[in-house]
Order: structure tokens, then C-alpha cells, then sequence
């Protein structure tokens, strides 16, 4: 039996849009790239590649807006995905300031309908010493701007 991800990170959040909405949006290079990225450090739209199946291919590279010289990419893969119920994801992050390696990472997220809304329940990790914080602020940035960009 395959070794659970250590997640360090969960956060819920109920946005005001059908599960397959809020699936599409994690799931479609060009939404994806609308929402994903910290605020300042955007998902770069020609750098997202995702196919949305087992095996199938999750890349982005983010720059900074400041300095563009300041760049992190995310190179994975599709572990499992049910349609608008759940995608998981597992890879390596690169540029990862004061990291000099590649940093692995899984990201399970799963979509839960409630009336018109969905929960999303996001789980990620493991994350390097001291930047689950961070990365859970980043999360709770990016779903700000997935509201927005959904409507809600």
C-alpha cells in the first residue's frame, strides 16, 4: 500500500458556484491561469498545461510582477480524478526561494455540492520547513480571487 502525503495544509471554503464550475476552474488551463498564483506571483497563461485525467499532465510556472526574474514552476501529474468531485495531484516544485533543490508536493481537493454552493475541501504537503503558513496564506489569497472570478 502506497505511502499517504504528509498534508500540513487543509482549508474549506464554500463558493457560491455548482461543483462543476469550481471543478472547471481547477481543471482548464485558461481558468486556471485567471485565479492561480498569490497576489503579485500570477500563474503564467502560457505556461499552464493540464490534462485532466489519471496520468495525465499539471504544469504552471509562476512570476513575480515586480521581478520577473523571480520564477517557480510546478511540474506533476493527475494521481485520480472523479468529475466534479475530487482531482488530486502530485509533483515537484522549482525556484523555490531559499530552496536549492526540487521541493515534491501533492494537492488533493475535493468538491462537495450544498444546494447551488460547493465546498472545497484542499489538502496540500508536505511543505519545506516553515512555509506551510505561507502556503496556506497563498491558498486563502488564491480562493479570494477564484470567488471573484466565479461570480461569488
Amino acid at each position: 500500500m502506497a505511502e499517504a502525503p504528509g498534508y500540513d495544509i487543509e482549508l474549506t471554503h464554500t463558493f457560491n458556484a455548482t461543483p462543476e464550475r469550481v471543478f472547471r476552474a481547477f481543471t482548464d488551463p485558461e481558468q486556471f491561469a485567471m485565479w492561480y498564483g498569490p497576489d503579485g506571483f500570477p500563474a503564467r497563461a502560457d505556461s499552464v498545461e493540464i490534462d485532466p485525467q489519471a496520468g495525465g499532465t499539471h504544469r504552471f510556472a509562476m512570476e513575480s510582477e515586480a521581478d520577473p526574474s523571480i520564477r517557480t514552476a510546478f511540474d506533476g501529474h493527475v494521481t485520480e480524478v472523479v468529475p466534479d468531485q475530487l482531482v488530486a495531484i502530485s509533483g515537484s516544485w522549482v525556484g523555490i526561494p531559499g530552496l536549492s533543490g526540487p521541493w515534491p508536493s501533492h494537492l488533493r481537493v475535493e468538491f462537495h455540492a450544498e444546494g447551488g454552493a460547493t465546498r472545497v475541501l484542499l489538502r496540500e504537503g508536505p511543505h519545506p520547513t516553515g512555509t506551510a503558513e505561507l502556503g496556506y496564506q497563498a491558498w486563502e489569497m488564491m480562493f479570494m480571487k477564484l470567488d471573484a472570478m466565479l461570480g461569488g
